[in-house]
């Protein structure tokens, strides 16, 4: 008596547990839902039949769920024929990667012809004279092979349709890190797809088999683990929450954040041109001789360092500075002791950096290493290199490299499809 006790309290502490992991399941697919209507006319990667399926799934793990736990009792998890209605997110699914490559909002009337074998099933199953006949020549097991030709088809289908159309494809009329996030999505879609499909033809088959009503659910609790990974997916991924309007304009900001940092590394906002007070007694008799002279060589200065590229010399100082326009070294120190924001060395820095950006822009990188790129620039080695570079754009090489690769991608596929809209 006690082990009879036993076993069905903890079979209710399971049954319990798996209802609120409905419940909870159907939350988070709500707010999914919701979150995904909400950016619905700029979002490509959603479409009439994925709020569809999010809407249909969280429905029925909400009705399943709250109905276990008692909070409420007007719906009650369907079972028997009702049940197969359910089966119209198999065709959804099919529906919504055909129209998440055609791009299309609105649902073509012709769609409905997917329902038509889900009719038939309902039909067949919900008729007494019909269950007589010689469509249910198996009995119980009929339904098992129809479903299981209905959910193959399907997934024949879709299957079909991605690797001709996104999987075996090296590009499409989109941004290719769009196009990696569609390809991307829809295998990880496509493969939740497939395993809630078998979860489907598993329950059927021990329902059919066991002769109980039909619901779907024998396996359910792996089905909502799916689902639960799917509805997270979705969340914490922005651009197919939000759309890639969204994305483009995230990706827009952090590449304005890089262009501007590199405006910021220009040498000629360093300078200034106006008069400093000198206390020192020695630097006020040789302000009083350079004082004429100190635009001349400031435009100087700069035409050697992106001109004449003096700063790719390891070794260059203000010495080879001063020798280079003619000028006494004394003078190249004032210069930058009083006209510059910045001190000789960092003046050195920012210019190979801003070499190294120069050298980028004419593909220098298309035959050489970024090692290659430091000691061209006057750098010893890499590590200097780098640090200076993150020091003055924010950002390290390898991440402005494929910034720039990025955006230059955008702007020119970008105009590719305006050009075919």
């Amino acid at each position: 008596m006690l082990i009879l006790l036993y076993l069905q309290t903890n079979f209710n502490v399971e049954n319990l547990l798996e209802s609120f992991l409905f419940l909870v399941t159907s939350i988070v697919g709500f707010i999914t839902l919701f979150l995904m209507i909400r950016y619905y006319k700029s979002n490509p990667f959603c479409n009439f039949y994925l709020i569809l399926i999010i809407g249909i799934i969280s429905l029925r793990f909400f009705i399943h769920g709250s109905y276990a736990v008692g909070l409420q009792s007007l719906m009650k998890p369907d079972t028997g024929f009702y049940s197969i209605l359910y089966l119209s997110i198999v065709p959804s699914a099919y529906l919504y990667y055909k129209n998440l490559l055609l791009q299309k909002k609105r649902h073509n009337i012709t769609d409905l012809k997917h329902l038509f074998f889900i009719v038939f099933l309902y039909v067949i199953n919900s008729n007494d004279f019909l269950k007589q006949s010689v469509l249910f020549y198996f009995g119980k097991m009929t339904n098992f092979f129809f479903i299981t030709l209905h959910i193959l088809f399907y997934i024949i289908l879709t299957f079909k349709l991605l690797k001709k159309k996104i999987w075996l494809r090296k590009s499409m009329s989109l941004n290719n890190e769009h196009f990696k996030l569609i390809k991307n999505w829809t295998i990880f879609f496509f493969l939740v797809n497939l395993l809630c499909g078998f979860m489907v033809i598993v329950s059927v088959y021990n329902e059919s088999f066991k002769g109980t009503m039909l619901s779907g659910k024998t396996m359910a609790i792996f089905s909502l683990t799916f689902w639960l990974l799917s509805f997270f997916k979705i969340l914490i991924s922005p651009e197919i929450l939000f759309g890639l309007p969204v994305l483009n304009q995230t990706l827009s900001k952090f590449h304005s954040s890089v262009l501007e940092n590199m405006d910021a590394i220009v040498n000629d906002n360093n300078w200034i041109i106006e008069i400093v007070n000198v206390k020192n007694t020695q630097d006020k008799v040789l302000q009083d001789n350079i004082k004429d002279n100190i635009s001349t060589y400031i435009e100087k200065v700069n035409k050697l360092s992106t001109t004449g590229l003096i700063f790719r010399n390891q070794k260059v100082s203000q010495s080879d500075i001063a020798a280079s326009i003619g000028a006494p070294k004394s003078h190249i120190v004032f210069l930058f002791k009083y006209h510059s924001s910045l001190s000789f060395t960092e003046f050195r820095m920012n210019s190979r950096v801003q070499d190294a950006i120069r050298l980028i822009e004419k593909s220098f990188l298309d035959t050489e290493t970024l090692e290659s790129l430091a000691h061209t620039i006057g750098f010893a080695s890499y590590n200097p290199f780098f640090s200076a570079f993150k020091k003055i754009t924010k950002h390290a090489p390898q991440e402005y490299v494929k910034v720039k690769k990025d955006l230059q991608t955008f702007t020119r596929d970008d105009k590719v499809h305006s050009l075919k809209l």
